[in-house]
């Protein structure tokens, strides 16, 4: 067995032993630190306090708890602004996230649905 046949099997193997429910949740909270967090607060509760303001609230929004996860994707993917803005507050637009800096969407919306919101 060559080096690089060998260290793909182990990588292989430890990936197998990982159940993929803890990869997701790993991976939705993950990217929610390095890609929301920053104008939403690191536990969902906005920004609203400092300065400058960048986002809402999303642990306990009612978008976020009650809205469809193909609404939710739907900002993530292709951002909000304009009249498709939900709040009056002073926040800037919200940006589109692609596939490049959230690949696995579905896994982010699981996490603001259900994590986030404890």
């Amino acid at each position: 067995m060559g080096k690089k046949t060998l260290v793909a099997a182990v990588i292989a193997l430890g990936s197998a032993m990982v159940p993929v429910s803890a990869l997701a949740e790993v991976d939705g909270a993950g990217t929610y630190k390095l890609r929301c967090a920053g104008c939403h607060g690191a536990s969902g509760q906005g920004t609203r306090a400092t300065l400058p303001s960048l986002g809402p609230a999303l642990k306990g929004n009612p978008f976020v708890v009650n809205g469809s996860a193909a609404a939710i994707k739907a900002v993530i993917r292709k951002g909000r602004s304009g009249q498709k803005r939900l709040y009056d507050d002073t926040y800037p637009n919200m940006p589109s996230f692609g596939p490049d800096p959230v690949p696995d969407v579905d896994v982010l919306v699981a996490y603001l649905k259900g994590d986030l919101q404890k």
